[in-house]
């Protein structure tokens, strides 16, 4: 056991107006305000000034509250959040690893964890139609998506969660434009069996994933466009997507089987055009993955297996005139991963 003590007087935080600037100041010689003992032992380094400095930084003094109490052995707030790369990147500097890895212990044993089981089965179809025209206007966003199954998680706390999606139903987005003398341009027809994405900066995540599609996607887009600045257009048809981003530590385990079509057909007509940047994608089976803070938190732990015996079609057609830059890609692709360590 190591003992130290946390010093302070009437004046132990001299906070700035805005709480993400505010400084803890700590007196030279206060009297002592809680002993602490912690069975770890780089311990007494956790109360010192720059990590304390860290918390305010990130949270304010609510959450600087939090961190003491931790330290005393209560529990109370959101102590996920002292997971912090700010706060993680102030112990890799005073102890190390070692420090970094006895301060995650702390936090994880009194942190909150939700526990999600969520199961999506789709049998029909999804069908979605998008006609626009647009003259001498500033800008155009145009969108038609499909989508069996969808799910989204943004973490706050550490999570556990098993999600499985099955899509049997055919979709179809058909997207038809007509553009003039408009200065921006996005325009997109999605078609998607599964979409499944998890967000976590600061909270573990521990992830078990099952996705299977079953159904034909089908995505159309056909523009004219004259006298436009910058534009893309994008026609893109997938049976499993998933994107997660989240801190070393967490963990995911996935599985994606795909036996549905995939057409990507795109069509333009473009004129007197500056930027042009037309894709049609057809993928069976999509995983990107993040890991955030890996440099000092760890790297996550990651299993996918990907099946696709479905076709993928990806078309595009495109009739360019009188323009500066123009960029067009047609990507028929059974199986992707992208693995991203930050």
């Amino acid at each position: 056991m190591t003992k130290f003590y946390l010093m302070t007087t009437a004046g132990l935080l001299a906070m700035a107006a805005a709480p993400a600037t505010a400084q803890v100041s700590l007196p030279t010689e206060p009297d002592p305000l809680v002993a602490v003992d912690i069975g770890l032992s780089t311990g007494a380094l956790l109360g010192d000034r720059s990590v304390l400095d860290a918390v305010v930084e990130v949270g304010g003094d609510e959450l600087l509250n939090v961190y003491l109490g931790l330290i005393e052995g209560s529990t109370g707030g959101s102590n996920v959040q002292l997971l912090d790369g700010t706060i993680l990147t102030a112990l890799e500097t005073l102890g190390g690893s070692e420090l970094v890895s006895a301060f995650e212990s702390l936090v994880g044993t009194t942190a909150r964890t939700a526990d999600y089981v969520t199961g999506q089965t789709n049998d029909g179809n999804q069908d979605s139609i998008l006609n626009a025209t647009a003259n001498s206007v500033a800008s155009v966003n145009a969108t038609a998506a499909s989508i069996g199954n969808s799910f989204a998680l943004d973490a706050a706390a550490n999570v556990v969660a098993d999600l499985t999606q099955t899509n049997r139903g055919n979709g179809t987005s058909s997207v038809a434009t007509a553009y003039n003398a408009v200065s921006e341009v996005t325009e997109t027809a999605a078609t998607i069996g599964n979409s499944a994405s998890f967000n976590a900066e600061g909270a573990l995540l521990d992830l078990a994933i099952d996705q299977t599609n079953l159904g034909g996607q089908t995505s159309q887009l056909v523009t004219i466009q004259n006298m436009v600045s910058e534009a893309t257009s994008t026609a893109a048809s997938i049976g499993n997507s998933l994107a997660v981003e989240m801190p070393g530590g967490s963990t995911v385990t996935a599985a994606q089987s795909n036996s549905g079509t995939m057409i990507a057909d795109l069509t333009g007509m473009i004129g007197a055009t500056v930027d042009y940047t037309a894709t049609a994608a057809a993928i069976g089976n999509s995983y990107a993955l993040t890991s955030v803070d890996s440099d000092i938190a760890g790297n996550v732990s990651s299993s996918m297996n990907q099946w696709n015996n479905g076709g993928q079609v990806a078309k595009v057609a495109a009739s360019i005139g009188a323009s500066t830059n123009a960029a067009a890609t047609a990507a028929a692709i059974g199986n992707s991963v992208s693995i991203n360590v930050e």
